[in-house]
């Protein structure tokens, strides 16, 4: 009797942590619908479910966040990898149609949101999907969409900021992260791209936004090839002009497409 009674209170206990690390903590957003995770696999995929429980009938953005996420992902399915507690992972629904076409200008503004959001002069833009600090990265962003809904993740340095990799495309590559609050600073990019969502947009205005944000001097290195290109400008449908050893070219965001 006293096994069971104490296999018992083990189980409540476990689905006690469980309720308490996953509730949903809401705080003051005006232009979101907001909910802080404690801590969850991944908040693209709780933003999913969490958009099903809640229905169609609201046409509110929904913004699901936290400071720590175990599976979080990068673009193409790649491992985004959180080294600990404190950083931002953000992940905004937006189950009404967005205010901009075509979908492949959405990385390009959400990557100018998320700049003035944290409000820092050292902030840049690299094409297609990261926030710069210093040359450093220090914020990404993938978007992806169940054909219901459109999906934008965010994830900011804040406590802590990945090792450089030694091999593949980042090899090199520099890493930075932001002070502040991490509760505060998803809050102030949730409720922005909420703003966002209820006005309107063009392809002109993301592009020359987006030009004067870009850091015009970080090169890129093509996956396929490992060639160096430098950006020339960028083009009304989200591509980017490129310079390399073979001329100019445009390239595209396939992950979008």
């Amino acid at each position: 009797m006293l096994t069971t009674l104490m296999r018992r209170t083990h189980a409540t206990s476990l689905l006690t942590l469980i309720t308490t690390q996953t509730r949903a903590m809401t705080t003051t957003c005006r232009n979101v619908d907001w909910r802080w995770l404690e801590t969850t696999p991944s908040t693209m995929d709780s933003a999913k479910e969490l958009l099903k429980e809640r229905g169609d009938n609201d046409s509110i953005p929904l913004a699901v966040a936290t400071a720590h996420q175990t599976k979080g992902r990068g673009t193409k399915g790649r491992t985004w990898t959180d080294d600990g507690r404190g950083n931002v992972a953000l992940t905004v629904a937006f189950p009404a149609p967005i205010p901009l076409t075509p979908i492949t200008l959405l990385p390009l503004r959400v990557g100018t949101v998320v700049i003035d959001a944290l409000n820092d002069s050292r902030l840049s833009l690299k094409w297609p999907n990261d926030v710069l600090l210093d040359g450093g990265k220090v914020a990404g962003i993938l978007v992806e969409s169940d054909g219901e809904a459109i999906f934008v993740g965010i994830g900011v340095n804040v406590a802590s900021f990945p090792n450089v990799p030694s091999s593949g495309s980042d090899r090199g590559r520099r890493a930075a992260k932001v002070n502040g609050d991490a509760v505060a600073i998803a809050q102030r990019i949730a409720d922005s791209l909420g703003v966002w969502s209820q006005g309107r947009d063009d392809a002109a205005r993301v592009v020359t936004d987006w030009s004067a944000r870009a850091d015009w001097t970080a090169e890129l290195e093509l996956r396929e090839t490992g060639e160096r290109v430098k950006p020339v400008r960028l083009l009304p449908d989200g591509r980017l002009q490129v310079r390399g050893a073979a001329g100019e070219r445009a390239l595209v965001a396939d992950y979008l497409l």
